[in-house]
């Protein structure tokens, strides 16, 4: 069992949840023995809550960049306590020196050239709709708008 847990990690980080899930699967296993192995990975900082919630924030700020709501709320559905996603979060934001505001105008930027046929109203009902999908709140999508496009008449 512990070799299957240190074969899991080697490939990627997993949450403590995640990893209890994936020694669990399949067969007659026995629950103590999963929960004493992952007790002993923790207790040797092999698998940590903290250092999957760090890089999956990070991966997102700098492939997929999403709110920082978002991304609390998508490492705590991945099993991630709240505390400790939102902890990961505040630290990788001020590591990256970045906010919401930062990450929507990055989203935006990347997403223009595939409006630049449109007409200005559809232009800003799609980036709206695009930058709220990644969790932005409406006033900071209204004000990214603003920024990087005409104001549609009417």
């Amino acid at each position: 069992m512990r070799e299957r847990a240190l074969r899991l990690l080697a490939r990627r980080e997993h949450t403590v949840k995640e990893l209890g899930q994936k020694l669990s699967r399949g067969g007659d296993v026995d629950v103590s023995i999963v929960r004493s192995v992952i007790d002993e990975l923790a207790r040797k900082e092999l698998v940590s809550d903290l250092r999957y919630a760090s890089a999956y924030t990070l991966d997102s700020v700098r492939l997929k960049p999403r709110a920082r709501r978002q991304v609390v709320s998508e490492l705590v559905d991945k099993g991630v306590p709240a505390r400790t996603a939102a902890q990961a979060v505040d630290e990788v934001f001020s590591d990256e020196n970045v906010d919401d505001g930062d990450l929507a105008r990055r989203v935006a930027e990347r997403y223009l050239p595939r409006l630049y046929d449109k007409p200005d109203a559809a232009r800003w009902r799609r980036l709206a709709g695009y930058l709220q999908r990644r969790g932005f709140d409406n006033m900071l999508i209204y004000d990214v708008c603003r920024e990087v496009l005409p104001e549609p008449e009417g």
